[in-house]
């Protein structure tokens, strides 16, 4: 009599998770199917249609080369024609970003060049600088 009470002790030492963790899954993969369903009015309804107009949101993106090569967007200028072109894009949308993309090897007083341009003379608000993301926060420190 002995021997039976401590095998049936030793028995129900630990409680088996795999069933409860099945039971859940099953529960939130049944939330999930069924959360859009809820989502829909009960009621039909025919909605009005209305006009709408995208906002035109575009960047506007300068890229200079080292060897000297301007570009607005993927149609590379010329120096004269950077300022009218950059005016004509900005009055089209004045609120537009002005992305600055620089080669690194290039000249920081180059770089101010077309900051001038595009501050003073194109009148541009909005002004952003590309730069490439690190790979590692090591290699700053280095």
């Amino acid at each position: 009599m002995r021997m039976t009470k401590q095998i049936e002790e030793d028995s129900i030492a630990g409680i088996n998770m795999a069933p409860i963790i099945n039971v859940a899954l099953v529960l939130v993969i049944v939330l999930i199917i069924t959360a859009p369903i809820l989502s829909i009015p009960s009621i039909p309804v025919n909605l009005p249609r209305a006009v709408t107009i995208e906002a035109k949101e575009r960047n506007i993106t300068i890229s200079y080369s080292k060897d000297g090569k301007v570009a607005i967007d993927t149609q590379v200028i010329s120096w004269k024609d950077l300022v009218p072109k950059l005016k004509y894009r900005l009055k089209e949308n004045s609120k537009a970003l002005v992305i600055i993309r620089a080669d690194k090897d290039v000249p920081y007083g180059e770089i101010e060049k077309i900051f001038d341009i595009v501050i003073k003379k194109a009148g541009a608000k909005r002004i952003a600088v590309a730069t490439e993301q690190r790979r590692e926060y090591k290699e700053v420190f280095k």
